[in-house]
C-alpha cells in the first residue's frame, strides 16, 4: 500500500512539471544510462582483455625463463641464472617478481632484495606433466597472477614470475574517468539542446537512438546526422566524437593485441628452436631441425646451414633443405671472399641479397620446387661475439622476407651460434678424453710390457748365471787349503743370497701370480711376505669376492695400490700392526689398509712436501683414476694412518 502511494507521488510530481523538464529529464536520464552503461561494458570487456593478455604475457615471460634457465641449473651456473631472473624483472614493467627452484621446492635464485615473502615459494606448486599452472594471489600490493612453469619436464625444477595486476587497473580506471567525463560532457550538451529546442528534438533524438543501438551492438562505424548547426546538431556532433574516441580506443587495443600476438609468437619460435638445440650434442643434427623449425615459422621451404673454417674463409654447408642439387653445388664451391654474404659475418647482422645487391651464385636459380629463388637472407650465428657460421633462409618471395621476420632471424642466429660453439666444446672434450685415455693406457701398458721384461730377463738369464757360478764354486770345495775352502762356502751363500734377491725383485716388478690366482691370492701372498720382511704384523682379509672376476687392469691397479700404501707404511709409519681389507660392496670393490703408526697431518706435510716425495702418491691417484676410482687418506699424528680406495665394478668385467 505504501509502495502504490509513492508511484502515484511520482506520477503527480512528473505529471506538474513542464515539457522542457520532461524532456530534459528524459533525455538526461538516456544520456547518463547510455554512458555509464557503455562506460561499464567497455571497462568490463578491457578489464577482460587486459587481463586476458597479462596472462598470456606472463605465461610467455615465464616459458622464455624456463628455456633459458635449463643448461643454468644442469650446469650449476646461479650467477648468470640470477641475471636472467634480474633482466626479466627490470625488462618487463608488469614482472613483480621472478624465481627458479629446484625439484624439492628449494629456492635457487628470486628478484626478491629484502627476501621471500612468507609462503610465497608453496603459493604455485604445478605438477611435472603440466606445461604451466596459473594462481591468482591476493597481496597487499593488489592481486598477483603467479605463473610456474616446469624446467625441462619438472626434471630441472620450475620458473615462477608474479605478474602485477597495478598498472593493468591504472589504465582501466583512467579510460574510466575519461568515459565518465565523455558522459558528463555529453549530458550538459544534452540538457542544454533540450532546453532550448524541444520543438525540433523528437527527429533527432530518434536517430541517436538508433546510433546508440549501433554502438550497443559494437558498431562504432554509423555517425548521428547533423540537421543544423544548433544545439541539437552540436549534441549530434559531441556524440560523433564521442563514438570516433571509442572507435579509435578499440582499434588501439586491437593493435596491442596484434602486436603482443605478435611478440607471444616470435618468443614461442625462440622456445621451439632452444628445445630443438636442448636436444641433441651432434651439430649437423642440431643445424637440419633448427632450419626446419625457422622454415616452417616464415612459411618457406628452402635453406641452408654453412659452418665457417678455421681462418673464416670457407662456409662449409652442414644441412640443407629445398634447394635443387645444382644449388648444393654451387654453394659448396663458392668464393665466400666474392659474396655479400661476407657482409653479414664483417657486420655481424643479417643480410638481406636480392637481385640489385652484390653476387651471389644462386640467384634466380630454380628451388627443388622448380621456384625461382629471387633473395636470401644470410643471419650470421654468433656465440661470444665471434661468428661461426651462416643461416640462409631462401625466398621466391621478398615480401616474406618482413623486417619482423629478418629481426626474428638474429635473435635465432644468436641460438643456433651457442649451439655451434656447445656442439666444438663437447666434440673437443670427448676427443681429449679419449687421447687421454688412451696415453695413461699406453703407458701403464708400456709399464707393465717392461716389468715384465726385466722380470724375466733377472729371472732367467740373471739366475741362471748365478746358478751356474753356484756350481762351479762348489767343486772348487774339493780343493786342499782350509782358508780357500772357507771363502768358496761364502761365496756360494752370497751367491744363494743373490738369487733370492734377484727372485723377490722379480716377484715385485710382477707378481706372475697374479695372472694365475688371481687379485686376493697375490695380496694375501704378499701379505705374508711383507710381515716376514719388515716385522709387522700384518692382517689381510677379503669379503664378497667368491667366483668374481676383475678385469686385469682393474686387478693390477688395486694390487699397485695397496703395494704402494703398504711400502709407504715400512717406510715411514713405524707401525706394529698393519690391516688389509679386500671387499665388494655392491656395485664397488673397496680396499683399505691401516696402520696402528705415528701418522701425520694432511694439510700440512702434503703442502709443504716436494712433489719429487710424493711420487707414489700420485701413482696412487692416477692408477685410481684411471679405472673410475677414487682414493681417500684420513690420519692424525699418533693415531696411525687409513688409506681408503673404491673403484666401481661396472665396465671393468666384472
Amino acid at each position: 500500500m505504501k509502495l502504490d502511494k509513492i508511484w502515484a507521488w511520482f506520477w503527480a510530481f512528473t505529471g506538474s512539471a513542464s515539457i522542457n523538464v520532461k524532456i530534459m529529464g528524459i533525455v538526461l536520464i538516456l544520456i547518463l544510462i547510455f554512458g555509464l552503461g557503455i562506460t561499464f561494458q567497455v571497462r568490463n570487456s578491457l578489464t577482460t582483455t587486459l587481463t586476458d593478455e597479462l596472462e598470456k604475457q606472463g605465461i610467455a615471460i615465464t616459458k622464455n625463463v624456463a628455456a633459458y634457465s635449463t643448461e643454468l641449473i644442469l650446469t650449476g651456473n646461479h650467477y648468470d641464472l640470477y641475471q636472467i631472473i634480474k633482466d626479466t624483472v627490470e625488462s618487463e614493467e608488469a614482472v613483480r617478481y621472478a624465481m627458479v627452484l629446484d625439484i624439492n621446492g628449494n629456492i635457487i635464485t628470486h628478484s626478491f632484495s629484502g627476501g621471500i615473502p612468507v609462503g610465497l615459494a608453496t603459493a604455485n606448486q604445478i605438477g611435472a606433466d603440466a606445461d604451466f599452472q596459473l594462481v591468482r594471489l591476493d597481496t597487499n600490493e593488489g592481486l598477483i597472477l603467479d605463473i610456474a612453469v616446469p624446467i625441462f619436464g619438472g626434471r630441472a625444477g620450475i620458473a615462477r614470475v608474479g605478474m602485477s595486476t597495478h598498472s593493468l587497473h591504472e589504465m582501466v580506471a583512467i579510460l574510466t574517468g575519461r568515459w565518465l567525463i565523455i558522459t558528463g560532457v555529453v549530458s550538459l550538451v544534452g540538457l542544454l539542446a533540450a532546453y532550448l529546442l524541444t520543438s525540433v528534438l523528437t527527429r533527432p533524438i530518434k536517430h541517436l537512438v538508433e546510433v546508440t543501438k549501433a554502438i550497443a551492438r559494437g558498431d562504432l562505424k554509423l555517425k548521428a546526422p547533423v540537421w543544423a548547426p544548433d544545439e541539437i546538431g552540436r549534441l549530434g556532433i559531441a556524440f560523433n566524437d564521442m563514438t570516433d574516441s571509442l572507435a579509435k580506443s578499440r582499434t588501439e587495443s586491437e593493435a596491442f593485441h596484434d602486436e603482443l600476438l605478435r611478440r607471444n609468437r616470435e618468443l614461442s619460435v625462440l622456445n621451439t628452436i632452444s628445445t630443438e638445440i636442448s636436444g641433441s650434442r651432434e651439430l649437423t643434427d642440431i643445424m637440419r631441425r633448427s632450419l626446419v623449425k625457422v622454415l616452417g615459422f616464415i612459411n618457406l621451404k628452402a635453406g641452408w646451414v654453412s659452418i665457417l673454417s678455421d681462418n673464416g674463409e670457407r662456409a662449409i654447408t652442414v644441412c640443407h633443405t629445398g634447394l635443387s642439387p645444382a644449388m648444393v653445388r654451387k654453394i659448396a664451391s663458392h668464393d665466400l671472399s666474392a659474396c655479400r654474404c661476407r657482409e653479414a659475418i664483417d657486420q655481424k647482422l643479417p643480410i638481406v641479397v636480392s637481385d640489385n645487391e652484390g653476387i651471389c651464385p644462386v640467384l634466380h636459380d630454380r628451388l627443388a620446387n622448380r621456384e625461382t629463388m629471387c633473395c636470401h637472407v644470410a643471419v650470421p650465428l654468433i656465440s661470444k661475439s665471434h661468428v661461426l657460421g651462416l643461416l640462409h633462409i631462401a625466398s621466391s618471395e621478398p615480401s616474406r622476407l618482413t623486417p619482423e621476420n629478418i629481426n626474428l632471424l638474429g635473435s635465432i642466429g644468436y641460438q643456433m651460434g651457442v649451439a655451434i660453439e656447445n656442439a666444438n666444446l663437447w666434440k673437443e672434450l670427448e676427443r681429449k678424453e679419449k687421447i687421454r685415455g688412451y696415453v695413461l693406457e699406453e703407458i701403464i701398458s708400456a709399464q707393465e710390457a717392461e716389468r715384465k721384461r726385466i722380470a724375466r730377463e733377472l729371472h732367467d738369464q740373471t739366475g741362471q748365471s748365478l746358478t751356474s757360478l753356484m756350481v762351479g764354486l762348489k767343486m772348487l770345495e774339493t780343493g786342499s787349503q782350509q782358508e780357500i775352502q772357507q771363502r768358496i762356502t761364502d761365496m756360494r751363500q752370497l751367491t744363494t743370497q743373490t738369487l733370492e734377491e734377484v727372485h723377490n725383485l722379480a716377484l715385485e716388478l710382477r707378481p706372475s701370480s697374479l695372472d694365475d690366482l688371481g687379485l686376493t691370492a697375490v695380496l694375501k701372498q704378499y701379505a705374508a711376505e711383507y710381515a716376514g720382511k719388515f716385522g709387522v704384523n700384518t692382517e689381510f682379509q677379503a669379503i664378497g669376492f667368491g667366483q668374481r672376476l676383475l678385469s686385469p687392469e682393474m686387478e693390477i691397479a688395486i694390487y699397485r695400490i695397496v703395494q704402494e700404501a703398504l711400502t709407504n707404511v715400512a717406510k715411514h709409519a713405524e707401525a706394529k700392526k698393519v690391516s688389509v681389507l679386500l671387499e665388494v660392496r655392491d656395485s664397488s670393490v673397496v680396499a683399505i689398509v691401516e696402520d696402528d703408526g705415528k701418522g701425520f697431518d694432511i694439510k700440512r706435510d702434503l703442502g709443504l712436501t716436494s712433489v719429487q716425495n710424493q711420487l707414489g702418491l700420485y701413482g696412487m691417484y692416477e692408477r685410481a683414476e684411471l679405472i673410475g676410482g677414487r682414493i681417500t687418506i684420513e690420519s692424525n699424528p699418533g693415531m696411525g694412518t687409513t688409506v681408503f680406495v673404491e673403484v666401481p665394478l661396472s665396465g671393468n668385467g666384472s
